[in-house]
């Protein structure tokens, strides 16, 4: 009888350690789950980063993005990581989008990165900033396939300092 009483504390014993062993790792795979399904609309995100935070005139940043879907409605955002020496308040950059079959969409912006008071937009931590603009907001992708996507500086100088990524994000539009 005492045997089997001192079987059933150890095999109850056993179970809860499993389980307590188990619970982490569940709540983790949980936690990612919810974190992915978050992001879902998130179709494309890269950044790249500039040689020397030294962005030439002549260096396009390009970017293939694949759309499988072509109902949804979709935002393509520039991203722009930048030191806190940048020296301008604004940046002149063209993003041009190529289709598959060759269709060609371009627009020039001149987005501030500074408040009119000389404070970086955006976020920052220590040096660094990041700051995003949309480009093409619900803008339709009218076939599947691959579509590059370029952003080019087009300030009116050959080189501007303390660029040092350009990134693009494409999302799915909020209905």
């Amino acid at each position: 009888m005492a045997g089997m009483e001192l079987n059933r504390k150890f095999t109850s014993l056993f179970i809860i350690k499993s389980f307590n062993m188990r619970v982490p790792a569940i709540i983790m795979a949980l936690c990612a789950i919810v974190l992915v399904s978050c992001n879902s609309n998130k179709v494309f995100q890269k950044y790249e980063k500039i040689g020397d935070n030294k962005w030439m005139r002549e260096n396009t940043v390009n970017f293939d993005v694949t759309i499988d879907d072509t109902k949804p409605d979709y935002n393509v955002e520039v991203a722009i990581r930048h030191s806190s020496y940048y020296a301008f308040a604004d940046l002149l950059f063209n993003v041009t989008i190529v289709s598959p079959s060759g269709e060609i969409r371009t627009k020039d912006f001149d987005e501030y990165l500074r408040e009119k008071d000389g404070t970086f937009k955006g976020e920052g931590a220590g040096d660094l900033w990041d700051i995003t603009f949309p480009a093409f907001t619900k803008s339709r992708f009218n076939e599947p396939g691959v579509y590059k996507i370029s952003v080019q500086n087009i300030m009116p100088y050959t080189t501007t300092e303390d660029i040092m990524e350009v990134g693009l994000i494409v999302t799915k539009a909020k209905e």
